[in-house]
């Protein structure tokens, strides 16, 4: 079997570090990923939620810290990019070496940036890759990873809109996170993506998509491990082949699931999170 570590991304706990780390660790779970203003508020929160998880000898290999940069106003913008600076500040003081970010407009947000007909895409493009100077610089003077990934919807959303996005950049302080649902859902050949991306990739999501290109629990799910269109099988060769030994970080979104069979017992997904993904690793040695 692989020997990855994993994770797990527990929007549905809240803020209560003691019981998040407790059902993470009760269930196998090497990490735990938290996400700014869920699992955490402040760098002191952070710090503490990593203490605590490193004394039950997990890691906590990455921050959920970044926003949406495809912001229209310009005090706005700056705000966000400012925040997404102050997470990348507040991983470094708690040790934690990537924050994972997408460039927006966030799709599950509020009132989202459409695309084509609030801003043009060639717009959209020149004030994100503005932003993201400034977050990039930031993420080099501390000594962290940030990690884009492409996301539905999003202005880098398949792997030809992320390659666009890194050739403007010259920094080793740039990754990957590869989640490979967006991918699929986009038609790309995710096994090729992971080999095309190589050593650029720092992060793995976890997470099965159905559907196709839309809205989301509308024209697509995220369904469970196994459920859905990814080629597992092939997912995890091509990362063996690229080298990659870090995580894989199980983003639980099956919404429907929760609310009708876990009745919203995230302890439940993540258990049974955990039991899909071992049986998937495991059917991938066969």
């Amino acid at each position: 079997m692989a020997t990855w570590k994993t994770a797990f991304l527990p929007y549905w706990s809240g803020d209560d570090t003691d019981q998040t780390l407790r059902v993470l660790s009760e269930n196998g779970y090497d990490g735990v990923e938290p996400l700014r203003f869920i699992n955490f508020m402040s760098g002191d929160d952070l710090k503490d939620l990593c203490a605590k998880a490193r004394e039950k000898g997990m890691g906590v290999p990455d921050i959920m810290a970044g926003g949406d940069l495809v912001i229209l106003k310009d005090e706005e913008r700056a705000e966000r990019v400012q925040w997404a600076i102050d997470g990348i500040t507040m991983a470094r003081e708690a040790s934690v070496p990537i924050v994972n970010m997408t460039t927006g407009p966030a799709d599950w947000g509020e009132s989202p940036v459409k695309l084509g007909k609030d801003v043009t895409e060639g717009k959209a493009w020149e004030i994100t890759i503005d932003s993201f100077r400034k977050v990039v610089e930031a993420a080099e003077k501390n000594d962290v990873t940030v990690t884009i990934e492409a996301a539905f919807n999003n202005l880098v959303r398949d792997y030809y809109t992320l390659r666009e996005f890194l050739s403007k950049f010259d920094s080793k302080r740039l990754a990957v996170n590869m989640d490979p649902s967006h991918l699929a859902l986009v038609g790309n050949d995710v096994p090729w993506v992971v080999r095309q991306l190589g050593k650029k990739i720092k992060h793995v999501h976890m997470k099965d998509v159905f559907g196709k290109p839309g809205t989301q629990n509308q024209d697509f799910i995220f369904p469970l491990l196994g459920e859905g269109v990814i080629d597992w099988k092939g997912f995890f060769e091509a990362l063996k082949e690229t080298g990659y030994d870090g995580y894989l970080s199980i983003e639980y979104e099956s919404e429907n699931y929760m609310k009708n069979i876990f009745q919203g017992d995230w302890a439940k997904a993540a258990k049974v999170s955990k039991e899909q993904l071992d049986a998937l690793l495991h059917l991938a040695e066969g």
